[in-house]
């Protein structure tokens, strides 16, 4: 919370630079602010080892400390606003400056909406490239760093040591400084064009105070890579959670497709989508600064195509964006109160007001039942005699033990109980086109043998048989996670496996509400992807979702491509996750989420 002005406050500050960029190094400098060099220029390209050094070297009179990227433009009133922000905010850490396209980057568009001067970071990284930090929190960070530089890249190591220390991280709205367009020295340009969510030269906010700070946001908005989504608080915890646009506007009773329709946005209606989501998130309270405001949603559009447009279509399609933009926080802003955040109203029915979710303590029960709830229903225990959507961890965990998980599933269909028992597309051992009617051979696997097991013991049930679960919260194992994880830390490494048909878990919760629905007691359906992915076609989505990777691989021979058509037919039910959305959330929760400490 905002200090005491009148605090003794001493800024010093630094320039990180390359050799070959000495020359904007210097001219960032200004004669005024030290350079620090890379140790190792010739080394793998790292900015880690820049920093470490540049945090190592604050001068002894200092009580915060800036560091600059070699590649940033300053706003005429940056050293003004950093100096008053550091006798406002003394204890934080201060981010100057968020990328376009980041959730901080939506965070600092909420803060423009809410005429704050600074806002809380959201649940990723801290940005780097403009930061500032109280000289005590510089130096521990240093001695956490030391010796884990090839691991995470150093703005997820600050958030993650930041996180751990609770230091609070606020971002400057608008920016205090700006990203050019060089080429990265860190092989970051497959990013695409990385600019502010609001900079100006001058400062439109000069009245307002540096302690006005927009604190403890619960759901942030964000349109990145052509997606709508939202990052959202876990109840209870300072974790966050992913999840589209539309599915957080449906837990609030809002049909999204039906409002894009209406709203005509066309081939731009994610991007309405989400600024009608800020809308609705901020409510009825009053708009900050209209020029500030302005320039948030000018680049809304440009920060969430940047991976697969070049600057020049960016430049070009600006215009058009930022109307769309406009016009969808207008919409939001004008939604009718009961269309706004509220206590999650009753999906319409047939589908269950409570459902019951059990099965042993595994990421895909954990998150459908945060889907669920996101998506309208309330969760019970399981001995309400609600009906029990039960997760069977056989065939994707292999911790699991057969004769528990045939306990579990006697105990949560006892009686003829109804529901829905989630299973796995493993009951199928042949190597062929198989689908829910296909025999499985009495010379089965064990695996095969114990899954029927588990299914024969819930007869009043819809049964889901899945295809290789993946998304947040996953077990860091198996192929999808392990080049998921080496693609984020830039580690190319050779890898072998088996096809997979996956099904994103967002995706589960969509089809056990078509079964709640349409399905029919002890019928089978197949949840999968259509496509069957060899361990190449894997590499490659990895590649264009993550980081580009260079990996060698060797596909085992194929397995059963999976039939899903009865669970369109039947049950209406078409995954709507793409594998690039999909693919992209697990990384963020690696990066972001994986190294905090369960909270209750």
């Amino acid at each position: 919370m905002p200090g005491d002005v009148n605090r003794r406050v001493r800024l010093s500050g630094a320039v990180m630079a390359h050799p070959r960029r000495m020359e904007a190094a210097a001219r960032l400098a200004g004669g005024v602010l030290d350079v620090v060099t890379d140790p190792d220029p010739g080394g793998r390209p790292s900015a880690f080892r820049t920093s470490l050094l540049a945090w190592s070297s604050i001068p002894g009179d200092s009580t915060h400390h800036f560091l600059l990227h070699d590649d940033m433009v300053l706003s005429g009133t940056f050293f003004q606003r950093a100096e008053r922000a550091a006798r406002a905010l003394p204890d934080a850490a201060l981010a100057l400056f968020a990328f376009w396209n980041s959730r901080n980057g939506a965070a600092v568009r909420q803060g423009a909406l809410a005429g704050a001067r600074w806002v809380a970071g959201a649940g990723e990284y801290t940005p780097v490239a403009a930061l500032l930090l109280p000289k005590d929190v510089a130096e521990g960070y240093v001695e956490w760093a030391a010796g884990r530089g090839d691991t995470w890249p150093d703005d997820v190591l600050m958030g993650r040591y930041l996180r751990q220390a609770g230091v609070p991280v606020f971002v400057a709205v608008p920016s205090l400084a700006e990203h050019e367009d060089l080429a990265s020295l860190v092989d970051n340009d497959f990013q695409g064009v990385r600019r502010s969510p609001c900079f100006f030269t001058d400062d439109p906010l000069a009245g307002v105070g540096e302690g006005v700070v927009l604190d403890d946001l619960p759901v942030i908005p964000f349109f990145k890579r052509g997606v709508a989504q939202c990052a959202v608080r876990v109840p209870g915890s300072r974790g966050w959670r992913d999840l589209r646009c539309e599915d957080y506007l449906a837990g609030l009773g809002i049909d999204a497709g039906a409002l894009v329709a209406r709203a005509g946005a066309g081939a731009h209606g994610e991007l309405w989508l989400t600024a009608y989501t800020m809308g609705v998130v901020h409510g009825g309270r009053g708009l900050g600064d209209a020029r500030v405001v302005d320039e948030a949603l000018a680049t809304m559009g440009p920060g969430g195509l940047c991976h697969e447009l070049s600057g020049r279509e960016l430049g070009r399609l600006s215009a058009e964006l930022h109307e769309v933009a406009r016009v969808g926080l207008e919409a939001g802003l004008a939604a009718r109160p009961v269309d706004r955040p509220q206590p999650a109203v009753a999906p319409p029915s047939p589908v269950p007001l409570i459902v019951a979710v059990s099965g042993a303590e595994t990421f895909v029960r954990e998150h459908l039942a945060h889907a669920l709830a996101d998506r309208g229903l309330r969760l019970a225990a399981g001995d309400s005699g609600a009906p029990v959507v039960h997760v069977c961890a056989l065939g994707w965990s292999p911790d699991a033990d057969p004769e528990e998980e045939l306990r579990l599933a006697r105990a949560a269909f006892a009686g003829g109980r109804g529901g829905v028992l989630l299973s796995s597309v493993d009951v199928y051992p042949q190597r062929k086109w198989v689908d829910e009617d296909t025999p499985v051979s009495p010379a089965a696997t064990p695996l095969s043998r114990a899954l029927l097991e588990v299914e024969a013991a819930a007869p009043g049930a819809v049964v889901l048989r899945l295809g290789e679960p993946y998304g947040p919260g996953m077990p860091q194992r198996g192929p999808v996670a392990d080049l998921v994880l080496r693609s984020s830390l830039n580690r190319p490494a050779p890898v072998s496996g088996r096809p997979v048909q996956l099904v994103h878990v967002q995706d589960v919760a969509g089809a056990v509400l078509a079964a709640l629905e349409r399905g029919v007691a002890g019928r089978v359906y197949n949840v999968a992807s259509r496509k069957r992915l060899r361990m190449g076609e894997l590499v490659e989505a990895v590649s264009r979702a993550v980081r580009p990777m260079d990996v060698e691989t060797s596909d085992e021979p194929p397995g059963p491509l999976v039939n899903v058509e009865r669970a369109g037919v039947e049950l209406g039910w078409r995954a709507g996750v793409t594998l690039d959305y999909g693919l992209h959330t697990f990384a963020q929760w690696l990066a972001y989420e994986s190294d905090r400490p369960q909270e209750g």
